[in-house]
């Protein structure tokens, strides 16, 4: 459960933090299944019935113990993740994220939870959106947001998935004067390595002074996120 290939096969997570393991035992008890104990002396956590409990070696503890919390990990069911169809119109706000770091997915999952994104689309190149650094930077919204599976970056450029994207990148079009359609299709491009050659249909940059090579992608996709919701508000807010 420490790397996408496990999580894959065993379609279990670690969650990991006092405050966000607390905070997915009440809202989420039916996918909690295990409790693993750092200590002899560590306290007992109140769980729902099916909630296997185990005390773990200190040494074994500390691998598992990605973030460094010492506080009791959480082992979580990871809910389905099914495939996204892109050949077909987008409904509301989509994200395309192909960010191979967990921490950046973590990120992105929670602005996507904020600014209410209809579909985060992993593509084939991201990071497992539930490993633990994930679940971490996420601060739980991972187990909110609606996840879809999409196809590696490559594949984005056949015709009939290309028509509906449009792209966010270093060289662009002034993303502060773009006027959003209110259903759209965003990819965002990897934090250093950017879009691929091949054009994209509509590409919207940030502007920036030149004092920064650019902004963290993460960063990035959330302030495209608000300026979309600038012009399409939340309901009540």
């Amino acid at each position: 459960m420490l790397d996408s290939r496990g999580l894959t096969h065993h379609q279990q997570c670690l969650v990991s933090g006092k405050k966000l393991v607390r905070q997915i035992l009440v809202q989420f008890p039916k996918l909690c299944l295990e409790i693993l104990y750092p200590t002899l002396r560590s306290p007992i956590l109140l769980t729902p019935q099916q909630v296997t409990h185990f005390r773990l070696t200190p040494e074994l503890f500390r691998k598992l113990d990605l973030i460094g919390t010492r506080f009791p990990l959480l082992v979580c069911q990871i809910p389905p993740i099914t495939l996204a169809s892109l050949a077909t119109p987008p409904r509301g706000l989509e994200v395309l994220c192909p960010f191979g770091d967990p921490t950046n997915v973590g990120a992105i999952i929670r602005s996507s939870c904020a600014f209410n994104v209809t579909s985060l689309i992993l593509l084939r190149e991201a990071a497992h959106p539930f490993h633990p650094k994930s679940i971490r930077a996420s601060s739980g919204a991972v187990f909110h947001q609606g996840i879809l599976q999409g196809p590696g970056v490559a594949e984005l450029h056949k015709k009939e998935v290309l028509q509906w994207i449009t792209a966010l990148d270093v060289k662009g079009g002034n993303l502060s004067s773009w006027k959003w359609p209110k259903n759209i299709r965003l990819l965002i491009g990897e934090e250093g390595v950017g879009l691929s050659k091949q054009a994209f249909p509509r590409i919207l940059a940030i502007p920036q002074t030149k004092k920064a090579n650019s902004l963290n992608a993460a960063i990035a996709a959330s302030i495209a996120l608000y300026s979309y919701r600038q012009q399409h508000p939340l309901a009540g807010c």
